[in-house]
């Protein structure tokens, strides 16, 4: 069957600017610079929310320009989850924590466990074989 030349034409220039769009889509998430600005503001979040759960103890202030954490924040974290009533929540790898009706249930992120020993295995690594090396020259 076939096609007018024209209607092959448009197709191919919609193709275009559509895989155009998606590369444009890519190269922002992929940026340094935006991923940057993620990581940073991720690092907000986590200083202000350990200085709110810490602050207090340590006697820190939270300071006027501190941000104000939603109640789920530190378990959307990975900080915990509050369970009322010291309910049943969490597993194997999890500790609780009860006090006043309330239960903390701290649980293991065992995919940050291994990218953190993968990266202390790699860094212990090339300080072992900069040793190596500084010993074979000297």
């Amino acid at each position: 069957m076939p096609q007018d030349p024209a209607v092959i034409q448009r197709q191919i220039e919609e193709t275009r600017a559509e895989l155009a769009e998606t590369i444009d889509s890519i190269a922002e998430i992929v940026s340094p610079r935006r991923i940057a600005e993620r990581t940073q503001e991720q690092l907000r979040i986590k200083a202000a929310e350990l200085r709110q759960r810490y602050g207090p103890a340590l006697g820190l202030d939270p300071g006027p320009g501190a941000p104000q954490l939603p109640a789920g924040a530190a378990a959307a974290a990975g900080g915990g989850v509050l369970v009322p009533g010291g309910g049943q929540a969490g597993g194997p790898g999890g500790s609780r924590l009860s006090q006043g009706g309330v239960t903390l249930v701290r649980v293991v992120r065992w995919d940050r466990v291994a990218l953190v020993g993968g990266g202390l295995l790699l860094f212990a690594g090339g300080v072992r074989r900069r040793r190596r090396r500084s010993s074979r020259r000297g």
